[in-house]
């Protein structure tokens, strides 16, 4: 494949300042007894992990359920784990057994997801930057994840606020 065909889109960058040390940030990323208090999309959600391997090469299993008992599946495969400086991961949405499906709200959402975290620390407050990216998309694809860009801070801040009250208890 030329680099001329390769289908490009721009990095979804969203930043958040929290009240808690680098160390806790990056455990509350990595830790799936940190995980299941705040890595679902609102209030209300449960997250439960399958599985958890979480290390370079490793890969997680997890499941969201919404109040009224929708399930979401997500396979996350690790790429780097910084500590405490952020993690590289890739995910995908998934079913129980962890294949690889299409987003059944989105058929055109990007199947492969590259998310990069990266912590800075500065007066016991860490400053959180997310780069979420997809991997070799189609066309449509690109499309897609350009016309969700303005929801991507709605999704993703909302988990935000779903970490920074779980770090408010520890």
């Amino acid at each position: 494949m030329s680099s001329e065909s390769e289908v490009t889109v721009e990095p979804s960058i969203i930043t958040r300042t929290l009240n808690a040390p680098k160390q806790l940030v990056f455990e509350a990323w990595t830790q799936t007894k940190h995980l299941t208090n705040w890595n679902f999309p609102k209030k209300g959600w449960i997250c439960e992990y399958i599985s958890a391997d979480i290390k370079p090469g490793g890969a997680s299993l997890h499941k969201m359920v919404a109040p009224n008992g929708h399930e979401m599946w997500l396979l996350t495969k690790y790429e780097e784990i910084n500590e405490p400086d952020g993690l590289v991961f890739r995910q995908y949405v998934s079913n129980e057994a962890g294949d690889i499906l299409p987003n059944p709200m989105m058929p055109d959402w990007p199947k492969e997801l590259r998310t990069s975290i990266i912590l800075e620390e500065a007066d016991g407050k860490t400053q959180l930057k997310l780069i979420w990216q997809p991997i070799n998309p189609t066309q449509a694809e690109a499309d897609c994840f350009k016309n969700a860009l303005q929801q991507h801070g709605n999704g993703w801040e909302s988990g935000f606020e779903q970490l920074a009250a779980y770090l408010e208890t520890l």
